[in-house]
């Protein structure tokens, strides 16, 4: 019998394409390899479209027709090439560098682009991260320099998107000391050229010994090889999950909707199954009518 396998994504967020960041992505996933039940996929942002969302709401459902792929509706840019890839993984590992005390533009667009997938959003896309595992790496040129603040705006998005975040706890054959628990929290202070494409790893530490670089390889050997964990874990169980018969919430934001929806859309077709109400601007004006006055 053939053991399952799990698809990990990995994605730079730098607008370096060979720089630190992709070097990092790169070794956590060949160690996330090396557990054997994993394929990978490297990609970078770089090489990639995105406009920033500009709030125009055509993808909240009511005007985005029911079985269309994923797509921005207010510009052509290339997430419909990469949130489908992100949809379908069991694993997201995305990295990124320390720019202005924050995370790159190309992330945040990256990261506003995939609203398809979280609560707020009512399209068939909606959920699809829920019960995935996502790995983080945050670097930067200082010991302080803004990681662990990036760290916690990527973790708290992951996890409002339903995402599982993995850690790099220190293990037999790669024990402490390590950069971190958490997960990638690393950096190139110590590197014989901060910003040059091997700072973060030992050869490219300018001490001796290379502890930075040592710390920093120890935990992105860590961080793969739970991220490929946690993704098999959390496909398996959700498989027994399924098959177990149990009893699963169904995720929705609104049960009430008074914006009348297109022909064709996702929130009409939720109407038409029973499970949103449609509530017309008349009948909203006449229970505000009906409140009693305070």
């Amino acid at each position: 019998m053939d053991k399952e396998k799990v698809k990990i994504l990995g994605i730079s967020g730098s607008p370096r394409r060979d720089g630190n960041t992709a070097g990092m992505v790169k070794y956590c996933l060949e160690w996330a390899e090396s557990m054997g039940y994993v394929e990978t996929e490297y990609l970078s942002l770089a090489n990639y479209e995105f406009t920033p969302c500009t709030g125009c709401m055509k993808c909240f459902g009511f005007m985005a027709p029911a079985d269309d792929p994923y797509t921005c509706y207010d510009s052509d840019d290339d997430t419909k090439v990469v949130a489908p890839k992100v949809g379908e993984c069991d694993g997201l590992l995305l990295g990124f560098p320390v720019y202005s005390g924050g995370v790159p533009g190309l992330v945040r667009n990256f990261m506003e682009k995939l609203h398809h997938f979280g609560p707020m959003s009512f399209t068939r896309h909606a959920g699809g991260l829920r019960y995935k595992a996502m790995g983080i790496i945050s670097q930067g040129g200082q010991l302080y320099g803004g990681q662990e603040f990036n760290f916690m705006t990527i973790s708290n998005w992951g996890s409002i998107l339903g995402m599982y975040i993995a850690n790099a706890w220190p293990t037999v054959d790669a024990p402490m000391p390590s950069s971190t628990f958490f997960g990638g929290v690393l950096t190139t202070i110590d590197g014989s050229a901060i910003y040059g494409k091997n700072a973060w790893k030992k050869e490219g530490t300018r001490t001796v010994p290379p502890v930075s670089g040592s710390r920093n390889e120890r935990s992105l050997k860590n961080l793969g090889r739970h991220l490929a964990e946690a993704a098999m874990v959390m496909k398996l169980g959700r498989e027994a999950f399924r098959e177990g018969d149990y009893k699963e919430t169904e995720v929705i934001p609104f049960t009430k909707y008074s914006v009348k929806p297109k022909k064709g859309s996702y929130v009409e077709q939720l109407i038409n199954e029973g499970k949103v109400t449609f509530i017309s601007q008349e009948e909203l004006e006449a229970k505000k009518k009906k409140r009693p006055e305070e």
